[in-house]
């Protein structure tokens, strides 16, 4: 009995933790970009209505797609040579998380997504300018050496073509 006491409390530990989640999405092209807000605005409430609390957001843009991508919408496979990406991450429990997947597994207006475990800080890297101790930047130029143009013989370049030829 006190083993299963112990995972009983194990198993409410793993439900009360939450974790942070990051789910990046290709919306179909075939949405009007007037309508690109509301379908956001839908999936963020499907994903908020399955226990989801956001930290941040990009709001989809249109990019064309590095390959070809097929989709099974009503029954018949679909390709897309565009899409509209964005990305949510948010927090939630791991069963949440798996609901979530279920639920984005049957958005017909998904070509696809990926829904990653990560941390709450921004992972992105920021351009940083260096520069030199003094304050002052240094400047770069480059030299190139310039060639004189010599005017071009037809007759010799012939030559040197039969020769090479020969």
């Amino acid at each position: 009995m006190a083993k299963k006491k112990i995972e009983d409390n194990t198993n409410e530990e793993v439900e009360s933790r939450l974790d942070v989640y990051e789910v990046g999405y290709l919306l179909v092209p075939t949405i009007a970009e007037e309508n690109v807000g509301q379908e956001v605005t839908t999936l963020k409430d499907n994903l908020s209505s399955n226990g989801a609390s956001f930290i941040s957001e990009e709001f989809p843009k249109f990019i064309d797609l590095a390959y070809e991508m097929s989709r099974l919408i009503d029954n018949k496979k679909q390709k897309f040579n565009s899409a509209y990406f964005g990305w949510v991450k948010f927090e939630t429990t791991p069963s949440q998380a798996k609901t979530i997947k279920e639920m984005l597994d049957k958005d017909e207006k998904l070509i696809r997504f990926i829904l990653i475990k990560t941390v709450r800080e921004n992972t992105m890297s920021v351009k940083k300018s260096y520069s030199r101790q003094d304050g002052a930047k240094k400047k770069i130029t480059l030299k190139t050496e310039k060639e004189e143009s010599v005017p071009i013989d037809e007759e010799t370049i012939d030559k040197e073509i039969d020769a090479l030829v020969s």
